[in-house]
């Protein structure tokens, strides 16, 4: 399932702060502070899977100066950000709670990617996040996301896939991977399925990082 991004984002300066409205020294302290008030312990629970599985989530938060309800990008935590890797694996930390965000199979959801590019991650994922508040993105859906980037970018859309979920004070929760791909791979994924456009992206071992300039795997 391929939906066409409009382009639109105001991208922004960014700072490594915290998810909430408080001074940036304070939010560096406590990276799993969301965009909203008295989240901190919903973001403890929703995180926990990936912290368990991937690594533990640094300290501080990147943040826009411009918010993302003023059209500014998300807000995301990060894990292995400044360690000097190529890869940093980012999850955004305030969609789940928006009240805006349109639910998917498995509740409202936060997206997570692994990428060698920040700039590309708060851009692209920041775009997909705004188009959550009009249509659901699901497990195993796929996006265009040639209108923000150029033609002769390697990679151009996006392929989702079911992380974790959980049940939180009753209500349905759930973080979607992000997997970049390229053009001949989403016209794969729209021809024979993403499931298996993710099992080629894994025998190749590209799964389930997104590098950015990177040559298609078909």
């Amino acid at each position: 399932m391929t939906r066409l991004l409009m382009a639109g984002l105001i991208t922004a300066s960014l700072t490594a702060q915290g998810c909430e409205s408080k001074p940036a020294e304070e939010k560096a302290n406590n990276p799993m502070k969301p965009a909203r008030p008295n989240h901190e312990r919903f973001y403890r629970t929703l995180f926990a899977p990936l912290e368990e599985r991937v690594g533990p989530i640094d300290r501080g938060t990147l943040a826009a100066i411009v918010g993302f309800d003023a059209g500014g990008p998300l807000s995301f935590a990060t894990i292995g950000r400044g360690r000097g890797t190529p890869f940093v694996t980012y999850v955004s930390c305030e969609l789940a709670v928006h009240p805006d965000q349109k639910p998917n199979e498995s509740g409202r959801y936060e997206f997570l990617i692994t990428c060698d590019d920040e700039s590309w991650v708060r851009t692209i994922v920041s775009a997909i996040g705004r188009m959550s508040f009009d249509e659901p993105f699901g497990h195993l859906h796929t996006v265009d996301v040639g209108a923000w980037v150029k033609a002769s970018d390697s990679i151009q859309g996006v392929a989702f896939e079911k992380f974790s979920e959980m049940e939180i004070e009753g209500k349905h929760f759930n973080v979607l991977r992000c997997i970049g791909i390229t053009r001949s791979e989403m016209e794969y994924a729209q021809e024979y399925g993403a499931a298996a456009l993710i099992g080629k992206l894994k025998d190749a071992k590209v799964y389930p990082r997104t590098e950015t300039h990177r040559k298609s795997i078909l």
